[in-house]
């Protein structure tokens, strides 16, 4: 039987591609400024799983407020609210709806983070990088 790009992939994990294309994490910017998603960013995920990926990778998700990557992240830092859930439901539910995967990529900003969010980021490393939108030396925790 021949692998093509429509075949199945199943991962070491279990999980069970529909087929092997996938759309790489990209960064959106389209959730509100405290980071609930919005109806741009499930019609977006929508066009997306219309288009056939066998898995959505989403842009960042982060987890922790204080260190988007941009303004715009989605942020889950806290137990969601009813309405937090309810976003977060509808975007999975458009970015699965032609029944391929999903997953969250989970990040937080470190030395990313723009000096416009917060002047003083924690990070791994306090060496700043040359970002449009400027970033800042970290703070290593």
């Amino acid at each position: 039987m021949a692998v093509t790009l429509g075949s199945e992939l199943e991962l070491p994990c279990g999980a069970v591609l529909p087929n092997r294309l996938a759309k790489a994490a990209m960064t959106e910017g389209l959730a509100t400024p405290d980071g609930r998603p919005t109806p741009e960013l499930e019609r977006l995920y929508g066009i997306w799983a219309d288009g056939g990926s066998g898995m959505l990778l989403s842009g960042n998700i982060i987890v922790d407020a204080d260190h988007l990557e941009r303004p715009g992240n989605v942020v889950i830092d806290r137990e969601p609210d009813a309405d937090m859930q309810a976003r977060l439901a509808r975007w999975a539910q458009a970015a699965t709806r032609q029944a391929n995967h999903f997953w969250a990529q989970i990040s937080h900003g470190g030395r990313q983070t723009q000096k416009v969010v917060n002047p003083h980021p924690k990070s791994s490393s306090d060496v700043a990088l040359a970002l449009p939108g400027g970033s800042s030396a970290s703070r290593r925790r």
